[in-house]
């Protein structure tokens, strides 16, 4: 990662508290809206690093864990276990303490990618509903500006 992290710089946390919609988005003044907009990119796009690296994580602990249950089944399988049946070898392959160490690193690394994976859709929700909500005015102020009512 090393190299990747040498071209491209991922993104940075952005500073302050994670944003929230108000609940009346269309009487928030143009500039405020703007801001709340860039809000909502700049920790999507932070959320959106977070996620690939957490979907890295979680892809090398899904392999560790593969690892761990194949070496542990070989090992085990030598030991006497010639009268095993495949389900047996199983599930003592499944209770070893390095398959289950794996195993939790895996269930953690999951648990991570799917939080980090809801706080990039709900930053790309937001986004979305705040560039609807500019587009909405945008389309309207022509109007305005032919009624007299336009302001800056």
């Amino acid at each position: 990662m090393g190299d990747f992290l040498n071209k491209f710089p991922l993104a940075e946390k952005p500073h302050g508290d994670f944003p929230e919609l108000p609940s009346f988005l269309d009487e928030l003044p143009d500039p405020e809206l703007m801001e709340l907009y860039t809000k909502f990119i700049s920790w999507g796009s932070y959320a959106k690093s977070e996620l690939v690296q957490a979907e890295i994580v979680e892809e090398r602990s899904a392999n560790n864990q593969k690892f761990a249950e194949s070496t542990t089944l070989i090992s085990q399988w030598g030991e006497g276990a010639k009268g095993d049946t495949v389900t047996l070898a199983k599930a003592r392959r499944d209770v070893d303490p390095e398959v289950m160490k794996a195993t939790d690193e895996y269930l953690e690394a999951r648990a991570l990618r799917k939080l980090t994976e809801a706080v990039f859709e709900r930053c790309e929700r937001g986004a979305q509903v705040i560039s609807r909500e500019l587009s909405r005015r945008i389309s309207m102020a022509p109007n305005d500006r032919r009624q007299g009512r336009f302001t800056a």
